[in-house]
């Protein structure tokens, strides 16, 4: 049998006849063709494609350190 792999990157499941195709691509599930948009876990537990797709909070933190604040006037 030739199992196809989910078209998500980091996830390691394959999909079957429930799959979920989006622009020719086969997902195993809509959290992964959604690309995690909005933090949901992939369909089986044991896959962690989901945590691997979001931002490290560290990284958002370091984000906003070193932006301006809103209330800084724009120089001339």
């Amino acid at each position: 049998m030739n199992e196809q792999r989910c078209s998500c990157n980091p996830c390691s499941c394959t999909v079957d006849a429930n799959a979920v195709v989006q622009d020719g691509k086969a997902y195993c599930c809509e959290a992964c063709a959604t690309g995690h948009r909005n933090g949901e876990p992939c369909r089986v537990a044991e896959c962690k494609c989901g945590e691997a797709t979001q931002p490290k909070e560290s990284s958002v933190d370091n984000a906003l350190d070193e932006t301006f604040p809103a209330s800084d006037p724009i120089s001339p």
